[in-house]
């Protein structure tokens, strides 16, 4: 068997227009005197320069587990929730050895903003009732790489399949309160309530900057709606000045006392005229009688007006005025 090289040349876009630009051309010339039937020619690109890349592999310095599985939630009698999962079937040898991360968020919530729990070797986690909003869809997952203690190394597996759980109701009360600090002069604070009570009940952000400080309250109040839950949400920023690293606000969120002055002189209802009676007069005139609601101030003058219709017709009523 013989082995010969053929010259070949790379050719421009423009010799083969038709072709897509992702390929490269090559064009290879070969003279042959024998073209006999039994004779069969293989063809083979050959580099001029050495193409490969090379790895020496140590297996638990490279580990990438499989995704943790049997993930569930379970209701406990304090009102916690407990998350539970295992080690993959295939990855037996390393359940001692692996760190977790659980994320956890409303089902409405981008993952970006879930929150997270970086656990080692334990495979439960108990979320306290009071960390979760009452009323709302949570769902989870979780991950698993080799603990940085075990001498192994590698990235995190792909996640878990998602698992998902109801918290109870809590009434009317305001949830979800939190503050953030930009760490420089403004303290934002956020909490939730029921949009069908914030058309009668009005909620206000009072806090005190120290324990000895008055209690002062915060605005404006900005409101936003909540997708796909009968909920709003609500913020203001609290100024902050001479802050430390000993700061500590107190901050609530309640129902504010709505007053306004009504002066009972121009807000009078009269109670409706008694006795209504109607009498037939000379010249088909009729006359209408009533007995009048007495007032106690007897110098308050009462008007009247009066409605009348044919039968069936009162759609076309006609008012007169006394």
């Amino acid at each position: 068997r013989e082995n010969n090289e053929m010259p070949c040349k790379h050719q421009g876009e423009d010799a083969f227009p038709e072709t897509p630009g992702s390929f490269v051309h090559w064009v290879c010339h070969s003279t042959s005197a024998i073209f006999a039937i039994g004779v069969n020619d293989t063809y083979s690109f050959k580099p001029n320069k050495m193409l490969q890349v090379q790895l020496d592999v140590d297996l638990f310095q490279h580990v990438q587990p499989l995704p943790p599985q049997n993930l569930s939630v379970s209701l406990l009698r304090s009102g916690d929730f407990l998350l539970s999962w295992q080690a993959a079937a295939g990855s037996q040898g390393l359940a001692s050895v692996l760190d977790y991360e659980v994320t956890y968020k409303r089902d409405w919530e981008p993952w970006e903003e879930a929150r997270s729990l970086l656990l080692s070797s334990s495979t439960h986690w108990q979320l306290r009732q009071q960390e979760l909003v009452p009323g709302s869809s949570y769902v989870a997952r979780v991950r698993a790489r080799p603990g940085r203690a075990s001498g192994f190394s590698g990235p995190y597996s792909q996640w878990s399949v998602e698992t998902s759980w109801q918290t109870p109701e809590g009434g009317l009360q305001p949830r979800n309160l939190q503050c953030l600090f930009n760490g420089a002069d403004g303290l934002t604070c956020s909490w939730e309530v029921k949009r069908a009570i914030t058309t009668s009940v009005l909620f206000g952000l009072f806090f005190r900057a120290t324990p000895a400080s008055e209690e002062e309250e915060c605005s404006p109040v900005h409101e936003k709606a909540l997708p796909h839950i009968p909920y709003v949400v609500q913020s203001c920023e609290i100024p902050v000045s001479n802050s430390s690293r000993q700061s500590q606000y107190h901050v609530s969120v309640r129902a504010k006392t709505q007053e306004k002055l009504i002066r009972a002189y121009k807000n009078i209802k009269v109670l409706p005229p008694a006795n209504v009676s109607i009498t037939a007069v000379e010249n088909q005139e009729y006359e209408l009688r009533w007995i009048k609601h007495t007032l106690r101030y007897n110098f308050i003058k009462q008007r009247y007006q009066v409605e009348y219709w044919e039968n069936n017709k009162y759609q076309q009523v006609n008012l007169r005025k006394q």
